[in-house]
């Protein structure tokens, strides 16, 4: 039902070997530095944190750069290691046209059959996201948002 078109957020650093690889099936590199080099981070804990958290470090914030692709109607990040099961054309058809005005979900998927949640005169719904249960430590009443998959 939808086009699409694929993009490669790459850090300048991962050029030589992204561009190879990802413009052959069809993506268009789009070559971006971190958005808040790490000595300007306010706050020591993340700053002296960041490097060494996660699989890039600070490189990890260049996904950032996908709330910049303002010239489609809906941007879904996937990191490498998501995997999509199914379509998501009903997630884009609330995204683009609204809650449905019956209240009901859109034939979206919700947590726990929980209404979407749109703006108040109901007529957009400007991104979803997945929780990172994997994530979550023994005790944490809330997991926290899987960054690798959003829907913007």
């Amino acid at each position: 039902k939808y086009d699409y078109k694929m993009y490669a957020l790459v850090h300048p650093e991962a050029e030589s070997c992204a561009r190879p690889a990802l413009e052959p099936l069809g993506y268009e590199i789009l070559l971006r530095d971190v958005p808040v080099p790490l000595e300007e981070i306010e706050g020591e804990y993340l700053r002296e944190k960041v490097p060494s958290n996660g699989c890039c470090g600070e490189k990890e914030f260049v996904k950032i750069h996908a709330y910049t692709l303002i010239q489609h109607p809906v941007v879904v990040h996937l990191d490498l290691d998501t995997l999509v099961l199914k379509p998501m054309d009903k997630l884009y058809d609330v995204m683009i046209n609204g809650a449905p005005k019956d209240g009901s979900n859109g034939e979206v998927d919700v947590a726990f059959g929980d209404p979407l949640v749109s703006s108040p005169d109901n007529s957009e719904i400007n991104a979803f996201f997945s929780r990172d249960y994997n994530m979550a430590h023994s005790g944490q009443k809330h997991a926290g948002v899987q960054g690798g998959f959003l829907v913007l």
